[in-house]
């Protein structure tokens, strides 16, 4: 009895020993190269190194979501962040659904654009619940090729539910909701309203502009 009690605090310290030594993981998502450019982008995943910084709010976060966009210059050796460190939460720009199904990517990202890199994106907590995620609204962001001039193009405090690109790609669709009822919610009760981006090759000039319907 003796020697099975001893052993069984033996396993108790080793379990307690090898979690505390596990170490959070750091993972990021494929590379995209930019046409046949020197740049790649290089997504972050959120992991278990950084899903605590998002706080415990009434949403969840999505699945193969980015914590931040590396871009690596192959000709330089240099990399940059696209969000500079700023707490944001990232659609991803793979088409698949999860882990484990099997599907063929497209050769080139939806999001590249011919002048232009297209981000869906979380930064602001919306409800005031301590949690950025899914019941905080995307914003729509722009960047240059090179990550640079990165924009809000969106109207704060509209969720994105889709966009479309033209097919001569100049101009983009943007279907938005907005929070009709002040419930700090998006669904029920709010409108769908739809406003054009007229995509400028100056980021800084591009303005989000409402349809009337």
């Amino acid at each position: 009895m003796k020697h099975r009690i001893v052993m069984f605090i033996g396993i108790i310290l080793f379990a307690s020993i090898s979690f505390a030594q596990k170490k959070d993981e750091i993972n990021f998502s494929d590379p995209f190269q930019i046409d046949s450019s020197t740049y790649f982008l290089i997504p972050r995943l959120v992991d278990s190194d950084n899903q605590y910084a998002y706080g415990k709010g009434k949403g969840y976060l999505p699945w193969g979501s980015y914590s931040e966009i590396f871009f690596y210059n192959s000709n330089t050796n240099q990399t940059k962040k696209l969000f500079n460190g700023q707490l944001v939460l990232i659609n991803s720009f793979t088409t698949r659904r999860n882990y484990y199904e099997i599907a063929k990517e497209p050769d080139i990202s939806p999001n590249i654009l011919p002048n232009h890199i297209l981000y869906l994106a979380r930064t602001d907590n919306f409800n005031r619940d301590n949690g950025l995620d899914t019941d905080d609204p995307q914003y729509l962001y722009l960047s240059t090729k090179t990550g640079d001039h990165l924009k809000q193009i969106t109207p704060k405090g509209m969720n994105v539910i889709s966009w479309t690109l033209s097919k001569d790609k100049t101009m983009l669709l943007v279907k938005l909701q907005n929070d009709k009822n002040g419930n700090k919610k998006f669904g029920n009760g709010d409108d769908e309203l739809y406003y054009r981006v007229d995509l400028l090759d100056d980021i800084s000039s591009i303005r989000c502009e409402p349809i009337k319907m």
